[in-house]
């Protein structure tokens, strides 16, 4: 039976859900009490992996970035037709080596043509001076994800009681958060190379400068938890990137413990100390009222310090990263003029500023994208694979090619070869299970944003 394609106006894809889904949340729900639908979906999604046509068409997709046409490729695969995209660029700070023309982050193909969020005025000038993009494809709107620390939100997050409660912490110690800029240390050989293939291959370096700091800052934190039994050290894995090292140091110490779950904003809200790395991490402690310290054992590969924290003052031993845990009165490591340069906070939240944004994209013609440009961003397939995906997009051979795959009798070399890339799905599937949401989380979250910020106008 022909299934008819959903009609939505916005299609929202996220790739770490710890990363984005929250934020997600709160555009949908302002977007949804403006009278608009809005759908959420993984880019690893079961469905948009199985789907072989349309089975949404969106009149906006958002997506978590746009670099070039492999990129819109890898989010809206088969599942989804469209007429418009928004680049949420999750990744807004750039290394400096990303910061001139030419290079991955300048946007290339279709990444050109989409619309691009900025976080703040150092972001818009890089997409004006280095990629060369439209003026009016930049839009200037903040970073959605502060809005959860500003007034009209206080009281999102769990209280500490809550939530030391539920993951078995205790509460009679000072709290140390690692927000962990680095990447696993078990990384595959193919995944470091399709790095280096992005960035250059003074990429390598970079990793090998991430793999020589966590180990050194693992070890001053193992040091830390054995020597004071007061404190309890939480190490929060970089999302999609947790590694062997971190869990072997939690083997060995009670109170060091490797928690990859919920946002970080919760787990800084929640905290007595903050440290981090190479990250805007630091923004999010700044703007939570905690104090932030930068650990920095070695210097960082050339090209690849973030502006941010370039001039900041950094914790470079273990006796002074052991001083912080009792200094008083310290003094903010970056300066308030560097982050107002990095990300737009007025009075008016970044999620209002994304919707106007958002309903002036999905209102305004001339931001639609070309048939050509539409047709151009998909990979050239051979031959014979385009003639099996037209004829998979007939519901009575599709469903013949599925009965034909299950029967254990059926075996030639294509079948085999359509089982095993089959296989590859499932196994893609499982790796991104823990970044997965359904309706049900999708609805609780959105349930808590409105609780709070009803609330927040019935005061008013």
């Amino acid at each position: 039976m022909k299934k008819e394609v959903q009609e939505v106006d916005f299609l929202i894809i996220y790739e770490h859900k710890v990363r984005e889904l929250e934020n997600m949340c709160l555009i949908k729900y302002e977007l949804e009490r403006r009278g608009y639908k809005v759908l959420i979906k993984h880019i690893e999604d079961e469905e948009a992996l199985e789907a072989v046509k349309p089975i949404y068409h969106a009149k906006v997709v958002m997506t978590m970035a746009c670099y070039q046409n492999a990129s819109l490729e890898w989010h809206t695969k088969d599942f989804v037709s469209f007429d418009k995209v928004i680049d949420m660029q999750w990744e807004n700070i750039v290394y400096p080596k990303d910061e001139k023309a030419g290079v991955f982050k300048n946007y290339t193909g279709i990444g050109r043509e989409v619309v691009r969020v900025s976080w703040g005025e150092a972001n818009r000038k890089r997409l004006l001076e280095a990629a060369h993009m439209d003026p009016k494809n930049i839009k200037l709107v903040g970073h959605v994800g502060m809005d959860f620390l500003r007034d009209e939100l206080k009281g999102y997050y769990r209280s500490k009681e809550d939530l030391f409660a539920e993951y078995g912490l205790p509460m009679d110690k000072k709290v140390l958060l690692f927000a962990s800029p680095f990447y696993a240390d078990n990384l595959s050989e193919e995944y470091i190379a399709g790095m280096c293939r992005k960035h250059g291959e003074d990429w390598r370096d970079y990793y090998d400068f991430m793999l020589k700091s966590e180990r050194t800052i693992l070890e001053w934190m193992e040091r830390l938890c054995k020597s004071r039994d007061d404190i309890l050290v939480i190490y929060r894995p970089h999302p999609g990137h947790i590694g062997k090292h971190m869990a072997e140091v939690a083997e060995r110490c009670d109170n060091f413990k490797v928690i990859s779950e919920l946002s970080v904003k919760q787990w800084i809200i929640a905290s007595d100390i903050i440290y981090t790395g190479n990250s805007s991490t630091i923004v999010e402690a700044f703007f939570a009222g905690r104090m932030c310290y930068l650990l920095f054992p070695y210097e960082v590969t050339q090209g690849y310090e973030h502006h941010l924290i370039s001039n900041g003052k950094k914790i470079t031993s273990y006796e002074a990263f052991a001083q912080t845990v009792e200094e008083e009165n310290p003094v903010f490591p970056i300066g308030k003029d560097i982050i107002n340069e990095i990300y737009l906070v007025d009075e008016e939240p970044s999620y209002i500023k994304f919707a106007d944004m958002a309903e002036e994209v999905l209102k305004d013609p001339s931001y639609a994208l070309t048939k050509e440009q539409l047709s151009s961003y998909r990979t050239k397939q051979p031959f014979p694979i385009q003639v099996q995906k037209k004829l998979q997009r007939w519901d009575w051979f599709y469903d013949k090619y599925r009965q034909v795959l299950s029967d254990e009798n059926c075996h030639n070399k294509w079948i085999e070869k359509q089982r095993a890339l089959r296989e590859e799905k499932a196994e893609r599937n499982k790796r991104f299970a823990i970044e997965a949401t359904n309706e049900e989380e999708i609805a609780a979250i959105i349930a808590k944003i409105a609780a709070q910020l009803e609330k927040n106008r019935g005061g008013e």
